[in-house]
This record gives structure tokens, sequence and C-alpha cells, in this order.
């Protein structure tokens, strides 16, 4: 499949087409979970949500996931799961960089050609994606714009940094033609003079003439909106992906606020999660035995990145309340889907981890997935298992396009339609380390963590109640996330937990390299832990 430049007239459609629901997917980058309901203290020490737009608009009219899982999580892919369906065995996008994964993947696997942009396109969606695409996605030499446009896609307004994440400085390709850089490349640490005044929430919607506004979240948003109010009489699926609040890779490093947020959340003192600063390590893998306990400079550090975290995403949530107004005041709300994910979570302080992703534990797994649109009902939650290799069935079976290469998720319409609905599919978690995406390492595609969680081949499932893990090392890991939901009794090695850990390690075996119905099969009943009775069903209930 050729490389091409974005279309740029309309994808031909049936007549008719109008009644088909578009799709909005809103996509944060690193975005822990409990930063969604997280509240922040600001200048007059009032205790605020940091994305009342995203609880409210997205998540309060419609369900939100509780057991959501990035299957993979690191950025590339579990973007790559995101628009293929496929765990990253299947689809061979297994790494940030190299040729398999980022941007160098994409252009030599099987993905380029059969995804979820080709797929609506060939059904007759107009096809927008606004922000982050992937790592490494830049030009054949240092320093140069990648000008080719992924087939699937009508519109195409991504930045292209390589391995540079900017908040100002943005350099863009805009439907093969190099836009930028947008601002100064560098970062003003006083934050207030980098953008003028009037680069306000509501100038998203409305933007004031003449005003200038260059933070890459407030680029992708207002693009985003244009794409709505653009959009005529055909269904599209708009692909929105904020690269907040993964952090800038110039001092201060860190997530960049809007002039607008930056330092409001500066009197926010982080609340500690479970498993912060774990004091026994012993019963975890070998490689986080070796990790020391944080020092207090260390904690420090990470309470100031939280602050930065929540006022960046407070530019994000801004961005979510224009895209929904625009899609009111054009007549399109009531016939849209609005998806919020993460592409992967983030640790901050638990384990003894100050920031990381990669690895199966929940803070980096278990991520955000909100969902609002027709037949959804307001203030719903599923508690069923459910990840990124499952947005895309969705996606397809919303839409009636289909993917003839096949998919190893399943749509998530059932789960909305009946909420208390369950089933024992079981999500695999998976990791495939490699030279370039150890953390700190020039060239590493994005693929930043703190020095002391490097990323581990593992292969694990989240199955029922239980999370087991297997790493190359040998270690393993077994949880009980209903008792211990942050981890801190690793069960692998118990004696009286034997009988369920052959089980886990039976139920992953079979699907190891599944594809296809086979990740789709259910486990068979697992047994409860030691010392709880198992329900038993009573007949006629």
């Amino acid at each position: 499949m050729a490389l091409g430049r974005a279309s740029a007239a309309p994808a031909a459609h049936a007549a008719g087409e109008g009644s088909r629901p578009n799709v909005v997917l809103i996509q944060t980058d690193d975005q822990s979970l409990m930063s969604l309901k997280a509240t922040f203290r600001d200048y007059w020490d009032r205790q605020r949500r940091a994305m009342p737009n995203t609880l409210d608009l997205v998540g309060a009219k419609g369900i939100e996931f509780t057991n959501y899982y990035a299957s993979d999580p690191l950025c590339s892919p579990s973007r790559a799961a995101l628009l293929s369906g496929q765990y990253a065995h299947t689809s061979n996008m297994k790494r940030n960089s190299g040729p398999e994964g980022g941007w160098t993947g994409w252009q030599t696997q099987p993905i380029l050609g059969e995804n979820l942009a080709v797929a609506l396109d060939r059904a007759g969606y107009r096809t927008a994606h606004v922000g982050k695409f992937t790592n490494g996605y830049v030009g054949e030499t240092p320093g140069s714009v990648e000008l080719a446009v992924p087939p699937g896609w009508d519109h195409w307004y991504v930045p292209s940094y390589g391995n540079r994440l900017y908040y100002y400085g943005t350099v863009l390709n805009v439907d093969g033609v190099e836009s930028g850089p947008l601002g100064s490349e560098g970062y003003d640490i006083g934050g207030r003079e980098t953008d003028p005044p009037e680069c306000t929430a509501a100038n998203l919607l409305d933007p004031a003439p003449g005003v200038v506004c260059n933070h890459s979240t407030d680029l992708f948003s207002r693009d985003a909106v244009a794409q709505i109010e653009q959009s005529g009489d055909q269904p599209f699926y708009l692909q929105v992906d904020y690269n907040t609040p993964h952090g800038d890779y110039r001092s201060p490093i860190g997530a960049q606020p809007l002039s607008r947020h930056y330092d409001s959340a500066l009197k926010t003192v982080m609340k500690h999660p479970a498993g912060f600063n774990e004091a026994d390590v012993s019963d975890k893998p070998s490689f986080v035995r070796q990790l020391p306990r944080m020092s207090a400079g260390e904690i420090k550090q990470i309470g100031i990145r939280w602050q930065k975290d929540l006022e960046s995403l407070r530019g994000v949530d801004d961005g979510v309340g224009a895209i929904v107004k625009a899609l009111r005041r054009t007549g399109k709300l009531a016939n849209t889907y609005i998806f919020f994910i993460s592409d992967n979570g983030q640790f901050n302080g638990e384990h003894r981890m100050g920031s990381a992703k990669f690895l199966p534990y929940e803070p980096a797994a278990k991520v955000p997935l909100l969902v609002r649109g027709p037949g959804i009902r307001a203030r719903t939650k599923s508690a069923e298992l459910s990840a990124n290799i499952d947005l895309a069935p969705t996606i397809l079976s919303l839409t009636g396009a289909s993917l003839p290469g096949g998919y190893d998720g399943r749509s998530l319409k059932p789960f909305w339609k009946n909420p208390k609905k369950r089933t024992r599919r079981p999500v695999v978690l998976e990791g495939f380390s490699g030279p370039n995406d150890v953390p700190q390492v020039p060239g590493s595609g994005d693929a930043t963590a703190s020095s002391p969680a490097p990323p581990r081949n593992f292969s694990g499932l989240r199955a029922g109640r239980y999370k087991y893990v297997e790493y190359t090392s040998g270690d393993r890991e077994l949880y009980d996330l209903r008792s211990d939901p942050a981890e801190l009794h690793n069960r692998a090695a118990d004696p009286a937990w034997r009988r369920i850990v052959r089980r886990m390690a039976a139920e992953l075996a079979a699907r190891e390299g599944c594809r296809g119905s086979a990740c789709r099969a259910q486990t068979k009943p697992l047994p409860a832990p030691p010392g709880v009775k198992k329900k038993r069903k009573v007949a006629g209930r």
C-alpha cells in the first residue's frame, strides 16, 4: 500500500449515509487513571476538578468502563492496537521504534493497509486525524518533516517531531504540507507570557481575529472544532490525539501546561496512591526488589510533576468542552459517539517507581474509557474486562464498516446495552522490550521513563478477579485484584494459591500468540481464592 497525501476532497459516499453515526475518539498520552477524577487546589484555595468537561459531558452522559486496559502499556503498540483491533503479537507492532514499531513499523507491517481508518474511509466516512499519530513520525533526514500521509485519512493535522515532543514550536504535516514551527521552540518557564491572555477556552470555539495561540493542545482542539464544523452531511470519524500529559523533553522536563493554566495547581498536595514507595517488595520480581526506596527529593519531584500533569490536562479538558459544544451547535451531537481514552497510564510512585509505563501493573496498564452516544444510558458503569483491542471492533459495529483482515478484540456495544452483562473473556497483557525502548537513551522513540523502571519482556492475563504475569527472567506474579487492588501481595509463590497459579498459567498458555476468535475465547470458571467460598447459582434465579 503506497503512502500519499491526504485527499483534499471528501471520499465518495452513498445517499442516505447522513443517518449513520459520527465518531469522535479523544486520546491522551500517558494519562494515569487516578488523574481523570483528580482535584486540585487553585490560587484561592478552592478544590476544583481537573477535568470537569470530560467527566460531565462525556462520562456522566454515558458509560464508564471501569476495567479497561492498554494491552501493551506503551505508546506505539497501544496506538496500533486501537486502530488494528489486534494485540501486539498479532499486528507485530511491539515497540516504539524499529521494524516492529513506531512510524517505521507502520510503513512495513500489514497495519498500514488494514486498519480502522482505512475501513471507515472505504465505507464512506470522512476520516480526520488531529494530533500525535505514532512515535518516530519524522522525515528520513535529521530534522526533516515527514510529509507522507498513511492510507485511510482524508484530513491529516499531525506533528512531525521524531524523538522530540514539543508543546510550543510544533512543526506539523497538514494534509501533506509542512507547517511551522508554530511559535517559539523555547518555553518560557514563567509560562504566562508564552500565549496572549486572549487564548482562553472560549477562543477554541470562536477564535478572536488576530489572536495567535501556539500551544499544541489548543492547536489540536481548534482544528478538531474546524473539522466538525466543516463536515457537512457526510458521516465522519475524528480522532484527536493530544500529546498531554506526556512530558516535554526540554527544560523544565515534564508536562507543559497552557499559559492560562500554568501554576494553577501550585497549591495542590498530591495524595499518595496505595503502594506509594512500597515498603516491602520482597515478593516482587527481581527488577523491583533491586529498586531503592525513593528519596525525599524524588518524592518532591513526583508531587511537582503531578501538579503539572493536572494543569496540562486542564487544557485537554478545555478541548473536550469545545468539541462537545461544536457538535451541539452543528446539530450533530445526538448522532455522535464520543470515546475518551488514554494510550497507557503512568506510575506516580507506586512500587517505588517515580514514573514509567511499560509494565503490567495497574498504574501503567489500567486506563480511562468513557463513551457517550446514541443508545447509551447516562451515568452507567460496566465492570466487564475491556481493552484497546476492543475499540476498532466497537466502532466497526457502530458504523457498518469492516476489516477483512480480522481482529482480536470484540465490540463493547452489548455492555452498554446491558451494563451488568459479564463474560469470562480475559485480556492479554504483554510487553516486548528492545534496545531502543530502554529509558533515556537517544533515539528511543519517545519511550522515556524513570531510569529505575526499565521495560521488561512479559506476558500476562487479566481474568476474573486475577492478574497473572510471567517474565522472561523467570519471575511470576499473581494478584487478587478484588482484595488487593494495589498489587501489594504477590501470591505466585504461595503454596495455598498453587491451584490458581496453575490455572492462570494454563489459560495464559492457551492464548500465547492467539489470533482472532482464539483471543476472544472465554476462560473456564476460575477457582476462588483460598478461604473464600465460591457462590453457587440457585436454580430459577
